[in-house]
């Protein structure tokens, strides 16, 4: 199971959902997982030459696919930096690889593979439901979407409804941002997002907020929403999808 670039028929209207957080003198990592019902412990993953089997040679070409890894590790966190015209561009935390959008043939599909840097990064659009697409003009002028992908089945056509939950559909969970706070104590400050719960490493005092700006208890799994983590003077906003 991996990724490809689906040739879209249409652009969505929609804006771009300021609720994902671009990375900048503070790091948001993310796993990325599919939108489509029971994928939802799936994440996109760099393989970095890591296969075994009888698709070594295609896997190393597509490099991504979606794996059940844990929340931990680095093969599967990704950050969002600003590109050029809008773009966003995506790297991962244990290469330092770029998801390129420019795609790869292998059978029916067009799968997407990584780049050491330079890549042009997508337009990103939510979808409803906390669900985004990712697409991109290629080299040939043909406008793709990243989508959801098995290689062993037939190809995938662009959805017409249900975008949310359809294979283009893309679930971005928080699970640790670095604030750039240092403490004399503990160095920097570290946000964790696991199971739905937040957790705060290096600042012991720290308070929890909901949308409402209601404090919330910090030992509980929380609703889907947007909370606030205030560390003295310093605020974070953390997505709970």
């Amino acid at each position: 199971m991996g990724l490809a670039l689906l040739t879209s028929l249409s652009a969505s209207a929609q804006e771009f959902d300021s609720e994902l957080q671009m990375s900048t003198d503070i790091v948001y990592w993310y796993r990325i997982c599919s939108a489509v019902p029971g994928m939802e412990g799936y994440a996109m993953t760099d393989l970095n030459g890591e296969v075994e089997g009888e698709d070594h040679e295609d896997a190393l070409r597509m490099t991504v696919a979606m794996l059940p890894t844990e929340t931990e590790d680095y093969r599967s966190q990704w950050k969002l930096t600003a590109g050029e015209d809008g773009k966003v561009v995506i790297t991962n935390r244990a290469t330092g690889f770029q998801i390129s959008n420019t795609s790869q043939g292998v059978g029916d599909h067009n799968l997407t593979w990584l780049t050491a840097s330079g890549a042009p990064g997508f337009t990103v659009t939510s979808l409803g439901d906390y669900a985004f697409k990712l697409e991109s003009v290629e080299d040939d002028g043909v406008n793709r979407c990243l989508a959801l992908a098995d290689r062993s089945a037939e190809a995938i056509t662009y959805p017409e409804a249900g975008e949310s939950t359809s294979a283009i559909g893309w679930k971005f969970f928080p699970v640790e941002i670095d604030t750039g706070i240092g403490t004399m104590e503990a160095g920097r400050t570290v946000v964790q997002v696991m199971k739905g719960r937040i957790f705060v490493k290096g600042c012991p005092e720290w308070q929890l907020f909901n949308a409402s700006g209601e404090e919330m208890p910090r030992t509980v799994a929380l609703p889907t929403g947007v909370y606030l983590v205030k560390m003295g003077q310093k605020s974070i906003k953390v997505l709970i999808p």
